[in-house]
């Protein structure tokens, strides 16, 4: 029978409501899923709250405009699967791309119809997070090898976070994380960064050539400032790699592009957590698919392999996903990860 979901809507710059809506029972190809938990990603959320993301002026993007629902990474129970529906069933605990809602009705076919099994006995507050990961996962499958070496991170908010614990996963060592706020280097410490730096004590490439000699052999930036770039360059070794993950929005001012890419052999390379997985990229990620990279995020959150330690700052009702908002905005010594509970 029909279910009332609740949805997390941004009606306008800096507006957030929750609003009720009937679903129907799921139609032949339809998937009607009840979310136990929904996780915060700060650089596209804020961006949409702040009226600041340039898809919302794009005409070509009708979904991204106000009213916007936000968020992709719930988990939660499959309720019922339509006739057509095979591969899930009633009971079936997933985690699925979910915007901020009690329920979602997703068709077979659809982008957002991905859905991934729970490894048994997995929490759905850990698997609330896992798609927000896969936008940090980027760093290491763009970097190729990555078992045994040095790594920095430049910005450990959310995809930071997860950057460098992906990073740290697939074996490189040592592991350096980089921002000016201290609860976030002391979040990189608890999920076992080897050092970190804080921007504001000094020339950040002299205080990493103390920790690493001739800079890091792979840099991940994750600030979202294009003009940190440059800067994640000069962190590289020569013959280094950079990998940007997250999203940079806006355009880089003062790029030698001779001096400090061309002579130096720096391999800069872009790794957005969903194209770097879509069949016209899957070379450049190998043998990676993003089933596979969901499954696996999931096999290391469950088992600890990804740790979330120091991650999640706040759990809120969903009423509170403004007051979220605001937080990770303008209070960014105490607000990091945030997951919202349905449940």
């Amino acid at each position: 029978m029909p279910v009332q979901a609740r949805q997390v809507v941004v009606t306008e710059p800096y507006k957030v409501a929750v609003r009720e809506v009937m679903l129907p029972d799921p139609g032949p190809r339809q998937i009607l899923l009840a979310a136990d938990a929904s996780a915060i990603s700060a650089g596209t959320e804020l961006a949409v709250y702040t009226g600041t993301h340039q898809w919302l002026k794009d005409p070509t993007l009708p979904d991204w405009k106000f009213p916007f629902r936000p968020g992709y990474s719930a988990a939660g129970t499959v309720l019922a699967a339509g006739a057509e529906v095979t591969d899930w069933k009633a009971g079936d605990r997933v985690s699925f791309p979910g915007n901020h809602a009690s329920h979602e009705l997703l068709t077979l076919g659809h982008e957002r119809c991905r859905l991934w099994r729970l490894p048994e006995g997995m929490c759905s507050r850990r698997a609330a997070l896992a798609c927000i990961a896969r936008y940090g996962m980027g760093a290491p499958i763009r970097a190729g090898l990555t078992l045994g070496r040095s790594a920095a991170v430049l910005g450990l908010g959310i995809i930071g976070q997860f950057a460098l614990r992906n990073l740290r996963a697939a074996g490189c060592h040592p592991v350096v994380g980089i921002d000016a706020v201290p609860m976030r280097r002391q979040a990189a410490l608890a999920a076992g960064a080897d050092a970190v730096i804080d921007p504001a004590a000094g020339d950040v490439r002299a205080q990493l050539q103390k920790i690493l000699p001739g800079g890091a052999e792979l840099v991940a930036d994750a600030t979202g400032v294009p003009d940190a770039v440059p800067v994640a360059m000069s962190l590289a070794c020569d013959a280094g790699q950079v990998v940007v993950v997250g999203s940079p929005r806006g355009i880089a001012k003062e790029v030698n592009f001779y001096d400090h890419l061309h002579r130096r052999y720096v391999e800069v390379s872009g790794a957005h957590g969903n194209m770097l997985f879509e069949s016209g990229h899957t070379r450049l990620a190998g043998a990676w698919g993003i089933d596979k990279a969901q499954n696996w995020l999931l096999a290391g959150l469950a088992s600890g392999r990804i740790s979330l330690s120091g991650l999640v700052t706040h759990e809120i009702a969903p009423e509170q996903v403004g007051e979220a908002y605001e937080g990770l905005l303008k209070d960014k010594e105490n607000w990091l990860g945030v997951l919202v509970n349905w449940v």
